[in-house]
């Protein structure tokens, strides 16, 4: 197919997005973009046919795997929700050095500076025995480390443009100047051909600036970028690991809601997001200092409601 061939109305909803305006385009037709980009239904059937044909990459915790009944599902979204503190940085390192060391191709979006080389190396340290080979271990953890590409992403439109990359390199063509899109990159291009895992930490940090009411094109933007995730993971039969911080919950009627169990919190995303993910783990934490409690809790998709304890050390994420 030729280059437009293959766009259709989300590449012209990323476009007008990137041009920054929507001069000469109508409410009516921006509203018809978000409902053909907005993620779709499935159906039971549909969603256990999909299941069947699923694998996982482990998370580095075997508390969270059963959670999500054997790890990241290759070919589906995942969101990790929480306050800070209560892990959700050190799951996406635990969970890249996790599938790096079984050999899958990484790309580990950092929209914060969060991202620790040191800890990959420490999270590494825990998958091998007292007794290995140090000349191996040291083999095996530079082969790990190339696997890990670090992407700096400062803004929702420079996230765009990875994901667009990443979802050329499936078909190979980087599009040519002057054709409308974006133009590849060779790096990029290359590792959308052999993706494992695809890690944003954090999406909410780049999506909440633009859903105020200075940006109308919020909701859109958002809804755009929720498809493009969707998409990708299927297509590239990849695990899709995001991050989503929390935002106080206003309480009616003179509540204090202080208490650590009190629901003052909600993901930041808001509901319009909420069928993006295929599960949300929401995670918390019980004890404060180094070495607490986190608690982890399905709160949607199969499983929820189902609950696990991990302590983050050293070496790794223990299930307690």
């Amino acid at each position: 197919p030729t280059p437009m061939a293959r766009r259709g109305p989300q590449h012209e909803l990323l476009q007008l997005l990137l041009q920054g305006g929507e001069q000469g385009t109508s409410e009516e037709r921006l509203e018809q973009l978000y409902r053909e980009v907005a993620p779709q239904i499935l159906d039971g059937p549909a969603i256990e046919n999909q299941l069947s044909q699923l694998n996982f990459l482990p998370t580095g915790c075997d508390g969270v795997d059963d959670l999500l009944g054997g790890g990241l599902r290759q070919g589906q979204v995942t969101e990790l929700t929480g306050e800070t503190g209560t892990g959700k940085t050190q799951l996406c390192l635990s969970a890249a050095a996790s599938a790096a060391a079984l050999g899958h191709r990484v790309v580990y979006v950092d929209t914060g500076g969060g991202f620790s080389a040191s800890r990959i190396k420490a999270f590494h340290r825990g998958f091998v025995t007292d007794d290995a080979d140090s000349a191996e271990v040291e083999q095996h953890l530079n082969l790990t480390l190339d696997l890990i590409t670090i992407v700096k992403a400062h803004d929702v439109y420079h996230l765009f443009k990875v994901l667009e990359e990443l979802g050329l390199g499936l078909v190979g063509d980087a599009g040519r100047k002057g054709d409308g899109g974006l133009e590849g990159e060779a790096d990029l291009l290359d590792l959308g051909k052999h993706l494992g895992l695809l890690v944003v930490d954090s999406l909410s940090q780049l999506l909440s600036p633009v859903m105020t009411r200075m940006h109308h094109q919020g909701y859109t933007t958002m809804a755009s970028l929720g498809a493009s995730l969707r998409s990708l993971a299927p297509a590239h039969n990849c695990a899709v690991l995001y991050t989503n911080h929390t935002v106080s919950v206003g309480v009616d009627g003179g509540g204090q809601g202080n208490g650590a169990g009190s629901s003052t919190s909600k993901p930041a995303l808001g509901i319009r997001w909420t069928s993006t993910p295929h599960r949300r783990l929401c995670l918390s934490r019980s004890t404060l200092g180094a070495g607490g409690r986190c608690g982890a809790e399905v709160v949607y998709g199969p499983g929820t409601g189902s609950k696990a304890e991990f302590q983050v050390v050293g070496d790794g994420i223990r299930t307690l």
